[in-house]
């Protein structure tokens, strides 16, 4: 009957190095590499020293490894965990934080449209100008001199007629936010040898918000809206077509 070969059991200086190996990088656990190479070999060390004879020395070193490192990975998850918590609350705050929102909202009003994005937008500006026209109009009703109001901050202060204070103000900030820039020249009030008062209302698209060749619009007195593309607003005056 043939005998089972004994395996032979390791060098015990052999082994206890692999113990004491695990025990310094224990010391080091806290980075994440070292912590693992500390428990692979305190492992080993701990499984192969039992079998061996008179290994309690070296059984006791991987076993002090052992616990060092698994603490000290714990110690490290856990400061991990609350550092991102403590991050998170903290980027929230500061998502939430007015000033900051307004920033985000200055950087993405600097970001150039789509077309379809810009194609709504021109819209958007034939409505605000519109807008702009019948409060001019509203104005000069309620003057004593029966001229126009001169000044943009003028027509917002005054807003769409009927309008609300919250209205006035929703308005006035679709207006300061648009990608088009709204401006008010020309502006003659009633004088005397002025036979009628008038002005001239312009819309220019503001790069790099709108694309090459987007519209521009402007009116006057007279109500009629006009446009034109790839050019300025004194093209737009002088040879733009109305707004259908």
């Amino acid at each position: 009957m043939n005998a089972t070969p004994l395996v032979p059991a390791p060098p015990k200086s052999t082994v206890h190095s692999m113990a004491r190996v695990a025990l310094g990088l224990s010391i080091v656990a806290f980075i994440p590499p070292f912590g693992i190479a500390a428990v692979v070999l305190g492992h080993m060390a701990e499984k192969r020293i039992e079998p061996a004879p008179q290994g309690g020395n070296g059984n006791a070193m991987a076993r002090a490894a052992l616990w060092i490192a698994y603490l000290q990975l714990a110690l490290i998850t856990i400061a991990v965990l609350m550092a991102w918590s403590m991050f998170h609350e903290t980027a929230e705050g500061f998502r939430r934080d007015a000033l900051v929102q307004r920033m985000f909202r200055a950087s993405d009003q600097m970001q150039p449209l789509d077309a379809e994005s810009a194609r709504e937008e021109e819209m958007s500006a034939v409505n605000i100008t519109y807008q702009l026209i019948a409060i001019e109009e509203e104005m000069r009703k309620h003057r004593e001199d029966g001229g126009y109001g001169c000044q943009l901050y003028q027509l917002l202060q005054n807003g769409p007629e009927g309008s609300t204070d919250a209205e006035k103000r929703s308005f006035a900030q679709r207006v300061m936010q648009s990608p088009y820039m709204f401006r008010i020249s020309n502006c003659n009030p009633v004088k005397t040898g002025i036979p009628e008062a008038a002005y001239i209302l312009t819309a220019v698209p503001r790069p790099p918000r709108m694309p090459d060749n987007s519209a521009v619009f402007c009116a006057d007195q007279t109500g009629v809206v006009r446009q034109t593309r790839g050019g300025i607003s004194l093209d737009c005056l002088k040879s733009g077509e109305a707004v259908r």
